[in-house]
Protein backbone atom coordinates (compact mmCIF):
# COMPACT_ATOMS: atom_id res chain seq x y z
CA UNK A 1 0.00 0.00 0.00
CA UNK A 2 1.07 3.46 -1.02
CA UNK A 3 2.17 5.59 2.21
CA UNK A 4 0.45 8.31 0.05
CA UNK A 5 -3.03 7.75 -0.57
CA UNK A 6 -2.98 10.57 -3.49
CA UNK A 7 -2.57 9.53 -6.84
CA UNK A 8 -1.89 11.12 -10.33
CA UNK A 9 -5.09 10.31 -12.19
CA UNK A 10 -4.86 13.48 -15.82
CA UNK A 11 -4.24 17.19 -16.35
CA UNK A 12 -7.27 18.62 -15.12
CA UNK A 13 -7.37 20.50 -18.73
CA UNK A 14 -8.32 16.93 -20.39
CA UNK A 15 -11.92 17.13 -18.27
CA UNK A 16 -14.51 18.30 -20.37
CA UNK A 17 -17.43 19.60 -18.85
CA UNK A 18 -20.15 17.30 -18.17
CA UNK A 19 -18.28 14.47 -20.15
CA UNK A 20 -17.66 11.55 -18.07
CA UNK A 21 -14.46 10.13 -17.62
CA UNK A 22 -12.93 6.79 -16.30
CA UNK A 23 -9.40 6.56 -14.63
CA UNK A 24 -8.05 3.75 -12.90
CA UNK A 25 -5.64 4.87 -9.61
CA UNK A 26 -4.30 1.83 -7.92
CA UNK A 27 -6.78 -0.55 -10.49
CA UNK A 28 -9.53 0.99 -8.90
CA UNK A 29 -12.51 2.70 -11.99
CA UNK A 30 -13.00 5.97 -10.30
CA UNK A 31 -15.70 8.03 -12.55
CA UNK A 32 -15.07 11.90 -13.04
CA UNK A 33 -17.32 14.62 -13.95
CA UNK A 34 -16.87 18.18 -14.25
CA UNK A 35 -19.81 19.87 -13.95
CA UNK A 36 -19.77 23.55 -14.13
CA UNK A 37 -16.76 23.51 -13.13
CA UNK A 38 -16.62 21.44 -10.00
CA UNK A 39 -15.01 18.25 -10.42
CA UNK A 40 -16.38 14.92 -8.75
CA UNK A 41 -15.33 11.50 -7.98
CA UNK A 42 -17.22 8.67 -7.57
CA UNK A 43 -17.16 4.87 -8.11
CA UNK A 44 -17.76 3.50 -11.87
CA UNK A 45 -19.94 0.86 -10.79
CA UNK A 46 -23.71 1.02 -10.20
CA UNK A 47 -24.83 -0.03 -7.09
CA UNK A 48 -27.67 -2.56 -8.37
CA UNK A 49 -25.23 -5.02 -10.74
CA UNK A 50 -22.09 -3.27 -11.06
CA UNK A 51 -22.88 -2.10 -14.30
CA UNK A 52 -20.15 0.59 -15.82
CA UNK A 53 -21.31 4.25 -15.20
CA UNK A 54 -19.04 5.79 -17.83
CA UNK A 55 -21.56 4.83 -20.80
CA UNK A 56 -24.66 6.15 -19.00
CA UNK A 57 -26.38 9.61 -19.68
CA UNK A 58 -25.75 13.04 -17.35
CA UNK A 59 -28.96 15.49 -17.18
CA UNK A 60 -28.26 18.16 -15.52
CA UNK A 61 -26.18 16.55 -12.52
CA UNK A 62 -28.05 13.32 -12.85
CA UNK A 63 -26.37 10.27 -14.05
CA UNK A 64 -28.42 7.44 -15.42
CA UNK A 65 -26.68 3.52 -15.49
CA UNK A 66 -27.24 2.61 -19.02
CA UNK A 67 -27.62 -0.87 -17.73
CA UNK A 68 -30.95 -0.57 -15.69
CA UNK A 69 -31.45 2.52 -16.08
CA UNK A 70 -30.67 3.60 -11.96
CA UNK A 71 -30.05 7.43 -11.61
CA UNK A 72 -27.48 9.00 -9.67
CA UNK A 73 -27.07 12.66 -8.27
CA UNK A 74 -23.09 12.85 -8.81
CA UNK A 75 -23.17 15.74 -6.21
CA UNK A 76 -23.61 13.40 -3.24
CA UNK A 77 -23.54 9.87 -5.27
CA UNK A 78 -27.06 9.30 -3.85
CA UNK A 79 -29.70 6.57 -5.54
CA UNK A 80 -32.61 9.18 -6.59
CA UNK A 81 -34.87 6.39 -6.08
CA UNK A 82 -33.41 5.46 -2.33
CA UNK A 83 -31.18 8.12 -0.64
CA UNK A 84 -29.72 5.37 1.66
CA UNK A 85 -27.97 3.30 -1.41
CA UNK A 86 -25.23 5.95 -2.78
CA UNK A 87 -22.09 5.40 -4.96
CA UNK A 88 -18.75 5.77 -3.36
CA UNK A 89 -17.00 9.43 -3.48
CA UNK A 90 -13.66 9.95 -4.16
CA UNK A 91 -11.45 13.04 -2.41
CA UNK A 92 -9.56 14.85 -5.40
CA UNK A 93 -7.38 17.61 -5.38
CA UNK A 94 -5.85 19.46 -8.26
CA UNK A 95 -1.94 20.36 -7.54
CA UNK A 96 -0.15 22.95 -10.32
CA UNK A 97 -3.21 21.45 -13.13
CA UNK A 98 -2.76 17.98 -12.11
CA UNK A 99 -5.58 15.63 -10.67
CA UNK A 100 -4.81 13.38 -7.93
CA UNK A 101 -7.37 11.11 -6.01
CA UNK A 102 -6.86 9.63 -2.55
CA UNK A 103 -7.36 6.08 -2.72
CA UNK A 104 -7.07 3.68 -0.14
CA UNK A 105 -6.12 0.20 -0.74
Amino acid sequence: MPSDPWVYVLDESSLLDSRPSVVRPCGVPVLLVKKEGIIYALSNKCSHMGCPLDGGSLRGFILQCPCHEWRYDIRTGAFVDAKEITLKRYEWKVTKGRLFISIEV
